[in-house]
């Protein structure tokens, strides 16, 4: 899709590609929300909030009607159709009736090049790059909970392969283990005798790596943590292959 241009892949999709529309949908989902989240002057999150659902039958729409001989650019058109079908929605939504209905009160204050695909590219990954760095953040509170630093896994990280292979297989056990994960999250320590039981894995090679056994089950379990799980997922891999 990278070597297509956006001209290219609303050509295809107008002409009935739909593999083409869900990747223009997909991708352009920071979009959607960058515009909508502008006028409805709050941040928009999916599956919270039936604006962006508006919002995205807008962008779907905008695709189909985008004609590049009348309107100078997509992203331009895209925003003034989402716009337009936000403002008929919030008519029929008593709870906005607080806001201004007058399309030209609806720009965004932060620069932003619709007619360049490269600025796109550039906001897109500023957006992934954003949501990462409040992912690490979540994380380092998430380690304080348990008494456990950045500092501290860079200094426990295991030096050779098959300490952390073994310390990843202790990790995929319990992770699969409701009973022990409660125990886990309930009392911010690892069930040593049961995982040992579990595992085959001795007692003392699960508390040396306790804080990186901890940390790692938690970037696997924990539901906001799921940008981080391509740190650990080459050695979870492998072990659930091992444990098939």
């Amino acid at each position: 899709m990278q070597s297509v241009s956006i001209q290219q892949m609303l050509k295809l999709a107008q002409n009935g590609n739909e593999l083409v529309r869900e990747e223009l949908i997909r991708t352009h989902k920071p979009f959607i929300i960058k515009i909508s989240s502008s006028v409805c002057k709050r941040y928009l999150t999916w599956g919270h909030d039936d604006e962006l659902s508006v919002a995205l039958v807008a962008f779907n729409e905008a695709i189909d009607k985008y004609n590049p001989d009348e309107n100078a650019a997509f992203y331009g058109f895209a925003k003034t159709v989402i716009t337009r079908r936000l403002i008929d929605y919030f008519r029929k939504e008593s709870k906005y009736q607080h806001l201004s209905l007058n399309p030209t009160e609806f720009d965004d204050n932060e620069p932003f090049d619709y007619d360049s695909e490269v600025s796109f590219e550039r906001y897109k990954e500023k957006e992934q790059n954003n949501d990462f760095a409040h992912t690490v953040k979540d994380y380092i509170q998430i380690l304080a909970d348990y008494g456990i630093t950045m500092e501290d896994l860079v200094k426990v990280s295991p030096k050779h392969r098959d300490s952390k292979a073994t310390l990843c297989r202790a990790a995929l056990a319990l992770s699969q283990q409701p009973n022990l994960m409660q125990y886990l999250k309930k009392n911010k320590c690892l069930p040593l005798k049961e995982l040992e039981l579990l595992t085959g894995i001795k007692r003392k090679v699960l508390e040396r790596g306790r804080k990186y056994l901890i940390a790692t089950v938690l970037i696997q379990t924990h539901p906001d943590l799921g940008p981080l799980k391509s740190f650990t997922q080459f050695d979870f891999v492998n072990q659930r292959e091992g444990l098939a």
